[in-house]
């Protein structure tokens, strides 16, 4: 199990590194950091300024000395000043990453414990009317882009019922599980969640019917054991790998792509920062940021998983 987690450890630096190389090559395509940042007053200042706005900026020294001036301060957690806020990167991403959190934690739960119990009834209860609920609830959960079941959610159960707000957080006083916060959160936890739920559904419906056809289980039927504890003790247990692997990668996937359901419902996450102030105002020390920060929480998730993966399944211990 060592060799193999260091193989995936080795694998993920690979792959940092090269998202560096991406992400710093990329924000340099852009326009001159300089224009940017002094704007329309760029004529009225003089030559100096402009080269100490640029050594400010680190954009005065060459490109592989600029990058790895970048590696060396995001190594010290230093991610640099935003140029339109002219506030560290950091702080605006310590402000709005917790209603990413938020958010995507919420909408995991939905996904993991409405999509293992669809995906358990469904397979024993195969061909039966709760198989085809099931099935027609995963048909419809991934063919549904959120931006439609967004906006459907906030008509019918915002403006047509009235039960939940069509968005924003509100005032956020108090505890987050009062009612009057988490009324706020229902709509984007199951819109954004759904169809992940429908994924995990489809897996653990799979592989429980693969576990449920096997010989042990058979044996077990013919030994009398009870029906609850062969669908849950024997079935179940050895039929969450796939889905647990799943889960913890969609977690990572949550907390990158929750942007469509945070401008629907005008959450002030750290994705509509990334669109707003970093990607239409051409910041690029923001959206280095927020990239960086995208991709270190996806590669410690897809780690974390592996993890867990070697720990369940007994093979990994012999690789």
């Amino acid at each position: 199990m060592a060799r193999f987690l260091l193989r995936r450890l080795f694998s993920i630096l690979i792959s940092i590194i090269g998202a560096t190389l991406v992400i710093f090559t990329l924000t340099r395509f852009g326009p001159d950091p300089v224009d940017l940042y002094l704007g329309d007053s760029q004529a009225e200042v003089t030559e100096e300024f402009i080269q100490m706005i640029r050594a400010e900026l680190g954009v005065d020294k060459s490109l592989p000395e600029q990058y790895a001036r970048w590696v060396w301060s995001i190594l010290r957690l230093d991610m640099g000043q935003s140029i339109g806020t002219l506030r560290p990167v950091s702080e605006i991403i310590k402000i709005h990453i917790g209603t990413t959190l938020i958010l995507a934690a919420g909408a995991w739960v939905f996904a993991i414990s409405v999509g293992i119990s669809i995906g358990v009834l469904s397979a024993v209860k195969r061909a039966t009317f709760w198989d085809y609920i099931g099935r027609s609830f995963a048909l419809f959960g991934q063919a549904t882009p959120q931006f439609w079941s967004g906006v459907m959610a906030i008509l019918i159960f915002a403006v047509i019922l009235g039960w939940f707000p069509a968005g924003t957080l509100g005032n956020r006083e108090g505890f987050i599980f009062e009612w009057s916060n988490l009324r706020h959160w229902i709509l984007p936890w199951i819109v954004l969640g759904w169809p992940a739920s429908a994924g995990i559904m489809r897996l653990t419906r799979s592989s429980m019917l693969e576990i449920l056809d096997s010989e042990y289980i058979k044996l077990a039927r013919a030994k009398g054991v009870a029906p609850q504890k062969i669908i849950w003790k024997h079935g179940l247990r050895n039929a969450l790998i796939p889905p647990l692997t799943s889960a913890l990668i969609l977690l990572a996937d949550y907390l990158n792509g929750a942007l469509v359901v945070e401008i629907i419902f005008s959450l002030p996450g750290i994705g509509t920062v990334a669109l707003n102030q970093a990607v239409y105002d051409n910041d690029w020390p923001l959206l280095a940021g927020t990239v960086l920060c995208f991709i270190g929480i996806y590669v410690s998730f897809a780690f974390l998983a592996d993890i867990l993966y070697a720990l369940i399944d007994p093979r990994i211990r012999y690789a």
